[in-house]
């Protein structure tokens, strides 16, 4: 699954408050249906909540592009038409971007189920046909395309709409602050903290691998060590030996 740590939690306590709605209970029917070998039943579920869960719950936001999504690949793998619906959901999701309509959630939904679907590669597909029709709007969502980007070696084109590196770092260390924080609290505080130490580093790394590879040598060594500061992450160290 896709979301980051902060995310999770949110996504985890959202389930917790909003538990019982018509959505929860469409999601929770298609398990049971795909566990009782109905497929199609199980599918025509998943389709349903992918297209309504929103209208009846903007909480299930996170919900619906992680374990909903994991769920209905884990159907696929038991019946192939689970992934070719969802595949075209995406096609269609894919073909009114790139014609002009202005969605960021649509983008959001076509990163998440192709990182379900292990199909980064065409996210960066769709990110550059937006960016030929609307590159306003690619600037907008260029940060969803972060991960496919750099899966892909697309270190120019992400570095085009990277922003301030140093500012990109602050977000990173607010995060990682805030996750430290959070796990003083926790009852597996060191396993809480390193969670959130490794999506840090994570980070750092994509960071810094960008702009080195663009040509910002400079940047990368800065925020390296400025990083190696906060964490002692054998991953941030090794990021520009490669």
């Amino acid at each position: 699954m896709r979301r980051p740590a902060i995310v999770v939690f949110l996504i985890l306590a959202a389930m917790g408050c909003c538990w019982g709605n018509q959505a929860d209970d469409a999601l929770e029917a298609a398990q049971k249906l795909a566990c009782d070998g109905k497929y199609e039943e199980a599918l025509q579920k998943h389709i349903w909540y992918h297209k309504h869960a929103l209208e009846l719950d903007q909480a299930q936001y996170g919900v619906r592009l992680s374990f909903a999504l994991t769920y209905w690949v884990d159907l696929g793998k038991k019946y192939p038409r689970a992934l070719k619906a969802l595949r075209e959901i995406r096609d269609d999701d894919a073909a009114r971007l790139a014609t002009g309509e202005r969605n960021r959630e649509l983008f959001d939904d076509i990163v998440a189920i192709n990182e379900e679907l292990g199909d980064s590669a065409a996210t960066v597909e769709v990110f550059k046909k937006i960016e030929l029709v609307q590159p306003t709007f690619a600037s907008t969502v260029a940060e969803l395309a972060d991960k496919p980007l750099f899966n892909a070696k697309e270190y120019q084109l992400e570095k085009k709409y990277l922003g301030d590196p140093f500012v990109r770092f602050d977000a990173a260390k607010r995060r990682l602050d805030y996750g430290v924080q959070f796990s003083k609290a926790c009852r597996n505080a060191s396993g809480t903290q390193q969670f959130f130490e490794a999506n840090f580093a994570q980070d750092i790394v994509r960071l810094i691998v960008v702009l080195d590879k663009s040509g910002d040598h400079s940047a990368a060594v800065k925020i390296q060590a400025n990083a190696l500061t906060l964490c002692n992450n054998a991953a941030i160290k090794d990021a520009l030996t490669n």
